[in-house]
């Protein structure tokens, strides 16, 4: 008993030696620190001076060029054809007569349902006469009048039989190569020909998806295209974008863009390649790297050098480019920007500036 009470008081003496040398250690590292008081060294920083700089950019792709509007024609019935009415090359006008097919027997069913509309009018005529002086009764003017209706019905399938003998343009174009002769017996799925309209080519390309944001449909009237086609060397033709597509490729991660390009001299073609350059006009906006970005709770902002002090700026990223970022907000060209060493900062806090050495 006597022994453990000994080596109890030696354990204490032992620990209460220990404590005082850390205590005397831990003073003479105190009083050899410098003094980190709220008038300490100011932390360094590395900073760059911001630059203003445009968001525009270009694109370029290779694209194929397509008719406004373009159809082929195809017979609708199975008959002779008597004439063929158009050349290679022919413009012409919407609903102008291409093919004729033999239309005999669909011109005498015409005339015979116009026979039969004439005669249903005029019992029609007499019986409404009749029935207001009590000679037929009133079903004999319905029975006549259900006639007259059957006639008119079988006149328009009559004529409408006709039409379907006649291969007509469906709408102002060029008319191109046939292989139709008059004589020759056609029917659905034979093409006749195929028709463009020239006035406008439009051609569509590509956006690769970093380009996407710029676009929109808002902004349509600041893309500019220049095309051109070996089919014309040396002259580039200025195309408008009409429309984005609604979603990406999936596979490609790109957009999908139509441009139409204004052909008056009928100098294009469908099926002609173009090469296209597309511009999209940009803002002058502030140009830092994108490691002074940071982020938190309340958005993006970087760390701005007023004055000799840290200053934080909230900004919105308005596109990116090889590590760098072009952003919206209250910074002005000429100002510094904190690059690193910013998440030693605070609001307020004077900080020594060095300037990227690689600039």
């Amino acid at each position: 008993m006597i022994k453990r009470l000994v080596y109890f008081l030696v354990l204490v003496l032992l620990l209460g030696a220990a404590y005082s040398v850390s205590q005397t250690l831990l003073g003479n590292s105190s009083a050899n620190a410098p003094n980190q008081g709220s008038k300490g060294a100011a932390p360094k920083v590395l900073v760059e001076v911001v630059k203003l700089e445009s968001t525009a950019s270009s694109f370029g792709a290779i694209a194929t060029g397509w008719a406004d509007k373009s159809a082929e024609i195809f017979a609708i019935v199975d008959e002779k054809v008597t004439q063929v009415l158009f050349k290679p090359q022919q413009k012409v006008k919407k609903g102008e007569l291409l093919v004729q097919q033999d239309d005999r027997e669909e011109q005498l069913a015409l005339r015979l349902a116009e026979v039969q509309l004439k005669n249903t009018k005029s019992l029609l005529d007499r019986y409404k006469q009749a029935v207001g002086k009590g000679a037929v009764p009133q079903t004999q003017v319905d029975s006549a009048q259900a006639d007259y209706e059957a006639a008119q019905v079988a006149v328009d399938q009559a004529k409408l039989a006709i039409s379907n003998h006649q291969i007509r343009a469906p709408f102002a174009g060029v008319v191109g190569i046939t292989d139709i002769d008059p004589g020759q017996r056609i029917g659905p799925g034979v093409l006749v020909t195929g028709v463009d309209s020239r006035e406008v080519i439009y051609v569509d390309f590509e956006v690769p998806e970093a380009l996407v944001g710029q676009l929109s449909a808002s902004k349509m009237d600041q893309i500019e295209v220049l095309a051109s086609t070996p089919s014309v060397p040396g002259q580039e033709f200025k195309a408008r974008v009409v429309a984005l597509d609604s979603r990406l490729n999936a596979e490609k991660r790109s957009l999908r863009v139509r441009a139409n390009i204004s052909n008056p001299d009928d100098l294009l073609r469908p099926g002609m390649s173009f090469a296209v350059q597309m511009a999209v006009k940009g803002q002058m906006l502030a140009s830092v790297p994108e490691i002074a970005l940071q982020w938190d709770r309340e958005g993006s902002y970087v760390w701005m050098i007023r004055e000799g002090k840290a200053d934080r700026e909230n900004v919105r990223v308005a596109d990116r480019r090889q590590g760098r970022v072009f952003l919206d907000g209250n910074i002005k060209e000429g100002e510094s920007v904190v690059v690193e060493g910013g998440l030693r900062l605070a609001e307020g806090v004077v900080v020594e500036q060095v300037e990227d050495p690689l600039q």
